[in-house]
C-alpha cells in the first residue's frame, strides 16, 4: 500500500485490490434485532443470505446494549424468539436475559442456515446504475468486498444507505439535534420483593420526587435526569432471596452527534462516570438495594436516533397521533412518542404541530411526561388539535407502511429499523425492539419475494406480500 501525504495532513491512498468473499441473493447489513428478523424471513423465503454485524454478537441494543425489555407487540419472527427464550427461563413479564437472548439469536441463525459475519464493519458501499453491487468490509482479515443482489440496511444509522449516496435525514427538523443517548448498566445483589414493598415504589415509582429532593439537597450535585426511565429485573437468575440483577435505563448524554467518533468517545465515558454515581447512590437511597453493586456497563450505547432515509413514504409525526391506517401496513406498534430531550432533562411525549395554522402541542395518550409542554398538560390537544372535553386519544395501535422501508434511490435496497423513512417524532415512536424485528420481518421477506418476482423491491406486489406476512405470524 503506498500513501501520498499531503500539506493539510490528510492522507491519499493509492488503489488495491480487495478480496471477494462471495456473492448472495440477499445481504443484510448490522445484526441487531431489524437485522436479525431480515435474515431469518429472507432465509426462509429462500434466499442465499450473508448477514453482518460489528459487534461481537446479535441482537443489538437488546442483548450487547443490556435494555432487555423488548417492548411492542410480539408476532412471527418475533413472537418465536419470545417464545424461545421462556423456554430457557429467559424471559418474563417483558424481561429477556441478554445472554440467553445472543443464544437464542445464535441458534435461530444457525438454524435457518444463515452466513454470518461478527466483528465485522461495513466501511462503504459500490454502486453501479443506481443499484448496489456490493459492500466493502474491514475486520480482522482486512478490507475485502462482498456482492449481492438485494441489500437490507438494519444498520441503526442508515450506513449502507448513506454510504451508497441515499438522501437522509438526521436530527431534529429544527436543529438537527438528535435524541439524548444512554449507556445503561446492571447491578447484583438486589432485595427486589423489598424494593417492590416499599413505599418508594409505591408512590414514586419513576424516582421523580426523590431525584428532586437529592438534587436541591446535595446528594445529587448534576441532574443527569429528572426521572427514572426502566429498570427491569434480569429472568434466570436468582429470585425472591435478595441475589436479583436488575438492568437500569436513567443515565443520559445530551447534546450529543452519534455520528462522530469524538461524541461518541464522550458519551461512553459519561456514561460509565454516571453509573458508578447512580450505582451508589441508589444503594444509598433505595430501599432494596442496601448490598447492591455495580456488575457492568453495556458495550453498546443506546443511541436512540441518527440518520433515517428518506423514503416512498416519510411516517408522519401526525400518523401516529391519529393511528393512520395504511393499506401497505406491513406491521404496527403500541408505542407512543417517546422523545429523550436532546436538550435537557426529561422526557417528552408531545410534539409541537401546525394544524389549522395553530400551534398544537399533540400527543397519542394524553400523557406529557416528565417534561410539559409550553401550553400545560391542560391545553395538549389530539391529533386534529382538538382540546379539553373534544379530544380523543385512540388507543388503537399505528401502521407502520411497506413505502417507509424503501429508499426513494437505489433499487435493490430496504431498510428495517430505527433508521426508517420518518419524521424526528414518528421515528421516537415506532423504534422499539420487537417493532424492529417486526419491520425486519417484512423487509427480509420483500427482499426474497422481488428475486422470485425478478422486480426491483419497490415493484413488487404488495398484496402478495402482506399475504405472505399474514401466513407467516400464523405458522
Amino acid at each position: 500500500m503506498e500513501f501520498k501525504i499531503l500539506e493539510n495532513g490528510n492522507l491519499i491512498e493509492s488503489p488495491r485490490e480487495l478480496k471477494n468473499i462471495g456473492e448472495y441473493d440477499v445481504i443484510v447489513c448490522g445484526g441487531g434485532m431489524a437485522g436479525f428478523g431480515a435474515a431469518i424471513a429472507a432465509s426462509r423465503h429462500g434466499a442465499k443470505v450473508l448477514l453482518i454485524e460489528r459487534e461481537t454478537a446479535l441482537g443489538g441494543l437488546a442483548t450487547v446494549g443490556l435494555v432487555p425489555i423488548p417492548l411492542d407487540i410480539p408476532t412471527g419472527i418475533s413472537l418465536e424468539m419470545v417464545t424461545r427464550l421462556e423456554a430457557l427461563d429467559g424471559y418474563t413479564r417483558r424481561n429477556s436475559n441478554p445472554e440467553l437472548h445472543k443464544l437464542v439469536l445464535d441458534r435461530m441463525v444457525k438454524e435457518a442456515r444463515i452466513e454470518l459475519l461478527l466483528d465485522t464493519a461495513i466501511v462503504d458501499a459500490v454502486v453501479v446504475d443506481n443499484q448496489i453491487r456490493g459492500v466493502v468490509l474491514e475486520s480482522k482479515s482486512g478490507r475485502q468486498v462482498v456482492w449481492g443482489k438485494r441489500f437490507i440496511d438494519c444498520t441503526g444509522d442508515a450506513d449502507v444507505a448513506y454510504f451508497a449516496g441515499c438522501e437522509i435525514m438526521s436530527g431534529r427538523e429544527s436543529d438537527g439535534k438528535h435524541q439524548a443517548c444512554s449507556l445503561d448498566f446492571r447491578l447484583g445483589g438486589v432485595d427486589y420483593d423489598k424494593y417492590l414493598e416499599s413505599d418508594l415504589k409505591a408512590y414514586d415509582q419513576s424516582w421523580v420526587k426523590l431525584i428532586k429532593a437529592a438534587h436541591e439537597d446535595g446528594r445529587m450535585p448534576i441532574m443527569y435526569e429528572n426521572h427514572l426511565n426502566w429498570s427491569v429485573f434480569v429472568p434466570g437468575r436468582p429470585k425472591n432471596c435478595g441475589k436479583d440483577e436488575i438492568c437500569f435505563c436513567i443515565s443520559h448524554s445530551r447534546n450529543c452527534d452519534p455520528l462522530s467518533n469524538v461524541d461518541l468517545t464522550r458519551m461512553y465515558l459519561e456514561g460509565r462516570e454516571q453509573a458508578a454515581f447512580f450505582s451508589r447512590f441508589i444503594k444509598e437511597n433505595v430501599p432494596g438495594f442496601e448490598n447492591s453493586y455495580l456488575i457492568d456497563t453495556a458495550n453498546l450505547l443506546g443511541v436512540r436516533e441518527s440518520r433515517r432515509i428518506v423514503g416512498e413514504y416519510v411516517l408522519k409525526t401526525l400518523d401516529f397521533a391519529r393511528k393512520a391506517k395504511f393499506d401497505d401496513a406491513i406491521t404496527c406498534t403500541h408505542h407512543h412518542f417517546d422523545l429523550h430531550n436532546p436538550d435537557g432533562v426529561g422526557n417528552i411525549k408531545w410534539a409541537k404541530e401546525i394544524i389549522d395554522g395553530k400551534v398544537c402541542y399533540v400527543s397519542s395518550t394524553g400523557h406529557p411526561g416528565s417534561y410539559p409542554p409550553p401550553c400545560g398538560v391542560e391545553n395538549m390537544t389530539d391529533g386534529w388539535g382538538r382540546t379539553g372535553a373534544d379530544r380523543v386519544f385512540l388507543k388503537d395501535s399505528a401502521d407502520i407502511p411497506y413505502r417507509s422501508l424503501v429508499p426513494v434511490k437505489i433499487d435493490n435496497l430496504l431498510v428495517a429499523g430505527r433508521c426508517l423513512s420518518s419524521e424526528f417524532m414518528a421515528q421516537a415512536a415506532s423504534r422499539l425492539i420487537l417493532c424492529c424485528v417486526n419491520m425486519g420481518q417484512a423487509a427480509g421477506t420483500a427482499a426474497a419475494q422481488s428475486l422470485k418476482e425478478q422486480v426491483v423491491p419497490r415493484k413488487i406486489d404488495i398484496k402478495t406480500l402482506l399475504g405472505t406476512l399474514e401466513a407467516d405470524r400464523k405458522a
